[in-house]
């Protein structure tokens, strides 16, 4: 049996594909599964019911979309270092859309017609976020991306990851899995759908319907990151929020520390500001409070003083008039006593006479009596020797 080495086969591959002439400037009719453009060559997949078949084009001036039914002229290619087998399209016509895209496109309608899309049932993703619940193939690429820019950017966020395959026939399955075993999950806050990108066939799990009708009735946010920016499918549009790609999913769930940190200190000077407005509005406040109680004490204090001085003149007015009316009084009693002094009548000329030390009426003096008589300036006593009637 004879040996080849790597090299020799791959040659003898292209040699046999080179001169097959039936392979040389041919028209391949497909469905477009994949198509992406890089410095004007087109990277694009053909497909039908069963097989695909990778290709390209050069000078590349048109883009198709995935799903497109396209006819293409050009040839079979087989390249030895990479050893594959490339149709080589030197022009490219649509002719349609593909039975997949059109599937989609009926699915897509039919949940847009019952509600599946509607913002109002969406569930905003909050702006801090601790945990996150990855529903990925724990072994690809994209899980690790998104652990590399969710812990660059935000080293205490929690990843918890559910393992599911994101292709083939078991897929639809298990990332349903991974969304409600998430949902039931109390330390999880949001949960991340993501794989990489890849043709309509391998993106076809994401298109399901019952795993639609699982994202929509699911209670906590679910980021849908699936694909390039320019795949869209099913899970997108039922998702409370689309990412263009898992990387930038790892960046919405995340804020950079040094965005953090700023935050903070915004809303500290912001506090400090408040607080230094507050204490000079108080400050203020109290000042005038305290100028305001000195001009009610200071006029509480001259109101009192004012009625306390009309007070004291009203008291001086009466006692000065009750002091000259007692004056005025006890000047005519003095004058009434004056008049009434014995002393003053005796110096008038009259006298005091008494018998037997008791004053007597004239009427009971007779002839003969011995008085006693007291003028103002002498005692007399004298005897009646006479009696007569005026």
């Amino acid at each position: 049996m004879k040996v080849f080495t790597v090299s020799q086969i791959n040659k003898i591959i292209k040699d046999l594909i080179d001169n097959e002439v039936i392979l040389e400037d041919i028209m391949i009719t497909g469905e477009l599964s994949s198509f992406s453009i890089t410095r004007n060559i087109a990277y694009f997949t053909l497909k039908d019911n069963d097989n695909l078949l990778n290709c390209i084009q050069f000078n590349a001036r048109a883009e198709y979309k995935i799903g497109d039914m396209v006819q293409c002229r050009g040839n079979v290619k087989y390249y030895p270092k990479g050893g594959k087998l490339t149709f080589t399209a030197l022009s490219i016509e649509a002719c349609g859309q593909g039975e997949l895209y059109q599937q989609f496109l009926k699915m897509k309608q039919k949940l847009q017609d019952e509600g599946l899309f509607d913002e109002d049932h969406k569930i905003p993703i909050p702006k801090f976020i601790n945990s996150v619940g990855v529903v990925t193939s724990k072994t690809g690429a994209v899980l690790q991306d998104i652990k590399n820019i969710a812990f660059r950017r935000n080293p205490n966020i929690d990843i918890y990851v559910y393992d599911a395959q994101v292709q083939g026939n078991f897929a639809v399955q298990q990332v349903i899995e991974g969304i409600s075993y998430f949902d039931n999950l109390s330390d999880v806050d949001v949960i991340i759908v993501a794989r990489g990108g890849g043709s309509i066939e391998d993106l076809m799990p994401f298109n399901s319907e019952e795993l639609a009708r699982i994202a929509y009735i699911c209670n906590k946010p679910i980021i849908s990151a699936v694909g390039h920016e320019t795949d869209f499918s099913i899970l997108d549009f039922v998702a409370d929020l689309r990412a263009p790609t898992p990387s930038a999913a790892a960046e919405l769930i995340t804020y950079d520390n040094l965005e953090i940190i700023q935050y903070i200190k915004d809303l500290q000077s912001n506090l400090n500001s408040i607080l230094e407005n507050k204490i000079i509005d108080i400050d203020s406040n109290i000042n005038y409070n305290i100028l305001n109680i000195e001009r009610l004490i200071n006029e509480s204090i001259n109101s009192e003083m004012i009625y306390i001085n009309d007070i004291m003149n009203d008291i001086e007015h009466y006692l000065d008039k009750n002091i000259d009316n007692t004056t005025y009084r006890v000047n005519i009693l003095l004058n009434t006593l004056d008049k009434l002094n014995p002393m003053k009548l005796l110096r008038s000329g009259y006298a005091h006479i008494m018998k037997d030390n008791q004053v007597i009426n004239y009427k009971n003096i007779n002839v003969g009596d011995v008085l006693d008589i007291r003028t103002s300036g002498m005692k007399l006593k004298a005897k009646v020797t006479n009696k007569e009637k005026l």
